[in-house]
């Protein structure tokens, strides 16, 4: 079961990867989950279920923008849960 997730998150990761890069922005974040950036802005800033928490957790900081790295951004979409 495990080795299934784990290589449905390296395909995830993967294909994020060469679409993406290596860091996602939020407008990468947004687009990648079918939303607009004011919706995906609005969630991260009230988060009301577990994913959501989990993707404003992942957040990292680079001066004044927040990028989201596709590795946890697959593990996320994918519902592993690193607890």
């Amino acid at each position: 079961m495990q080795e299934t997730e784990s290589a449905s998150v390296a395909t995830l990761e993967n294909q994020i990867t060469e679409r993406y890069g290596l860091l996602l922005s939020q407008t990468h974040l947004a687009e990648l989950l079918g939303r607009t950036t004011g919706s995906l802005r609005y969630s991260l800033s009230y988060p009301s279920d577990h994913q959501t928490q989990a993707l404003k957790a992942c957040g990292r900081k680079i001066g004044r923008r927040v990028y989201y790295p596709a590795t946890e951004v697959a593990r996320i979409i994918i519902g592993i849960n690193d607890e």
